[in-house]
């Protein structure tokens, strides 16, 4: 049953819908989880007939289905042993996720990186050094980009070498200076704000980046404006030529890219940027988000209340599984037609800036704003419940309300922040003493439940910090660990910064 390639038409939809019923029909007969966890639900997997049907079917998400059952029993046929990979998902409360791949995700995979770097980087025409510049180990994003590259420069007539320094900077220069020079191009893979990080690193130590035609493949976070075109000047390239740098969008489930910003995506912000009332009327927000394109038929998304739902194969199936990403679906007439009333013609917007007619992809548009179960901050979640336990169990449950509001930011120079607004109990004081305890216990608590996370920040050099602010009591309206409650100012109204966890967006 793998997933056909993309049709060029709108009437794709029917085959995409047709496609997840499969999937869904398939892990209800062949997955024991995802059969006892209908049951649970109420819902009669024999009913499952149609799209109509399929939209019916329960939301799955890690605490409702992959943290309640076996991982064995959340396999197809329980065959945990036919998997060529397991990988670890970055977790929440110190319990990562394990993650078997069948043999027929990684040909998948491998066919999706390649299209993406041969799009961007012309891969298959150019020696490259592939630099893979996020940890390896047994996390999902850096061993599965690792194996790509292996297949990849193995094919006949493909030249070019991978190497894998991590996060450690120092081995990441030696491979740039002694390798670089022997290459027609290099290609940086990380996350975007310790990219940044690196590229400016580089320079004050005399790599000319642009000389060595640098190009960034970035993804696990949103990317602010100043942050991308930051990038694009260490690698000497004009944004308004959509070139150089691209991201990608991805979740541990897939263990790889679920779409990424085409050329024509990259446009669409190009043109947010100059043309008034563009992006609200895209987006529903004047903030421009992660825009990308994606294959409905590999990984078919939908979206209820606010949050994206993704349904996949693979080795363990998930059907309407709620990402927690808080974004929306465009197809591709409603970006044309959105683009027309505001006077760009996408087509003419291309070939001004050389590219063809093959450049128009007529793939449905995912974007994303940020996470609604926590921040991402250097590609790495950091989720409400890891807070939650954290200010639970660091001694401190004595002076707080257990309200709290959690929000992450990235500066236009790579410098990313936590930010967590704790709500003290009635009558206690935000004392300077006590928010310096508070920051103390809940860094090293945070840094405990998540060792990926641990790596990112001992090997930031202060460039990721986290700030507490410790609010009266009566700030914080509600609480959940899912939603923490919005900021509120002593008038009642929403304060700045509350109403719902999100990532700041510099512009």
């Amino acid at each position: 049953m793998n997933a056909p390639v993309a049709p060029a038409h709108q009437d794709a939809v029917r085959q995409a819908e047709t496609w997840a019923l499969r999937v869904a029909q398939e892990a209800a007969a062949q997955v024991p989880a995802y059969g006892r966890f209908l049951r649970a639900a109420g819902y009669d997997a024999r009913r499952l007939r149609s799209f109509a049907d399929f939209c019916a079917l329960p939301i799955m998400d890690k605490a409702s289905y992959l943290s309640r059952y076996p991982l064995a029993e959340r396999c197809r046929q329980e065959d945990v042993a036919r998997a060529t990979r397991i990988t670890l998902s970055s977790g929440s409360s110190g319990e990562p996720t394990l993650w078997p791949r069948f043999p027929e995700q990684g040909e998948g995979m491998i066919r999706a990186v390649t299209a993406m770097l041969q799009d961007h980087f012309r891969i298959r025409e150019r020696a490259t050094l592939l630099v893979v510049c996020v940890g390896i180990g047994p996390w999902g994003y850096g061993t599965s980009v690792s194996q790509m590259g292996a297949s990849f420069f193995a094919q006949p007539g493909v030249r070019g070498s991978m190497v894998t320094p991590g996060l450690n900077v120092e081995e990441t220069f030696r491979f740039v200076e002694e390798l670089g020079p022997h290459y027609d191009q290099i290609v940086l893979v990380g996350y975007p704000a310790p990219l940044a990080q690196l590229l400016e690193s580089g320079v004050a130590r005399g790599i000319d980046w642009a000389a060595l035609h640098t190009g960034v493949l970035a993804g696990g976070e949103y990317m602010p404006l100043g942050l991308r075109e930051r990038i694009l000047r260490y690698l000497g390239k004009d944004p308004e030529r959509l070139e150089g740098l691209t991201n990608l969008f991805g979740t541990s489930e897939v263990a790889g890219i679920t779409g990424y910003e085409t050329h024509l995506c990259l446009l669409l912000g190009r043109l947010c940027l100059r043309t008034p009332g563009l992006t609200e009327a895209l987006f529903g927000s004047p903030i421009i988000p992660s825009i990308t394109q994606y294959n409905p038929l590999n990984h078919f998304l939908q979206v209820a209340n606010g949050d994206v739902l993704l349904t996949m194969r693979g080795a363990v199936p998930l059907v309407r599984y709620d990402t927690h990403d808080r974004g929306g679906l465009l197809s591709f007439d409603e970006v044309l037609a959105r683009c027309r009333d505001h006077g760009c013609d996408l087509a003419a917007e291309l070939r001004a800036r050389g590219f063809g007619a093959a450049a128009l992809r007529p793939l449905p548009f995912l974007y994303v704003f940020g996470r609604t179960d926590g921040v991402i901050v250097y590609g790495v979640n950091v989720y409400n419940d890891q807070v939650a336990h954290v200010l639970a169990e660091t001694g401190l449950d004595a002076y707080h309300t257990s309200n709290f509001n959690l929000t992450a930011s990235t500066d236009e120079e790579g410098r990313a922040t936590i930010r967590l607004a704790v709500e003290l109990r009635q009558g206690i004081a935000p004392a300077e003493e006590l928010r310096t305890q508070y920051h103390e216990r809940v860094v090293k608590g945070l840094l405990q439940s998540s060792a990926i996370l641990r790596a990112v920040y001992e090997s930031g050099d202060g460039r990721l910090v986290v700030d507490i602010d410790l609010v009266p009591y009566g700030t914080i309206r509600s609480k959940s660990p899912k939603r923490p409650g919005s900021l509120m100012a002593q008038d009642g109204s929403l304060a700045p910064g509350g109403g719902h966890i999100s990532h700041e967006t510099p512009q």
